[in-house]
């Protein structure tokens, strides 16, 4: 049996680095010229960091392309993707990322060989998710992880300091790293396959 995979970008094909000297933190180093640091778990980026929303906005017109175009792949992600792909399932990104940063995100996955069939820059992820009969999600935002199990859409949730206080459910598992999502899939296809020749 085929299946469709979705696939969330940042913090899930990308290696931000360790939560106390992340890509996104050491920009923000360089451009606020101040030492700045993790103050609060959460996915929000002003409160992560303790600026104000002014300065987030200053700091992402300045250096968002840098960080996209510079984040490192994380590892074992490509060569996974490819046996996912050679086995004949559609892998389908969507991120949250602007449509004005197609491109880029174009470039950054041909550049490291990332395979995928579809791309989507969508802020609203389950609508979509559903729509494409997404068959299994792996993202990093527990609240994108909510809306899209609540659509009956089984998630893998990458561990993340903004996602630490959740440990998951029935439809979403928490993951550490591809070795785990590998291991997660293989065993999601397993079961369904086992479910599928008793019904």
């Amino acid at each position: 049996m085929k299946y469709n995979f979705g696939i969330d970008i940042d913090g899930v094909l990308t290696d931000e680095g360790p939560d106390n000297n992340s890509i996104w933190q050491q920009k923000m180093n360089e451009f606020f010229e101040r030492e700045i640091t993790l103050k609060e778990y959460t996915y929000d980026l002003a409160k992560a960091f303790a600026i104000n929303n002014q300065e987030l906005n200053d700091f992402i017109q300045a250096k968002i392309e840098e960080v996209y175009s510079s984040v490192k792949p994380i590892n074992k992600a490509r060569e996974i993707l490819a046996e996912l792909e050679k086995e004949g399932h559609r892998l389908i990104l969507i991120t949250a990322r602007h449509e004005e940063h197609r491109s880029l995100t174009e470039k950054w996955l041909n550049d490291h060989n990332i395979p995928y069939h579809e791309l989507y820059h969508e802020h609203d992820k389950a609508p979509l998710a559903a729509k494409k009969n997404i068959s299994l999600f792996i993202d990093d935002k527990k609240e994108n992880a909510l809306e899209i199990a609540a659509k009956d859409i089984p998630v893998f949730l990458v561990s993340k300091y903004h996602n630490y206080d959740f440990n998951g459910n029935n439809k979403i598992t928490k993951v550490n790293n591809w070795d785990e999502i590998k291991e997660n899939i293989e065993l999601f296809i397993s079961k369904d396959a086992h479910a599928s020749k008793l019904s």
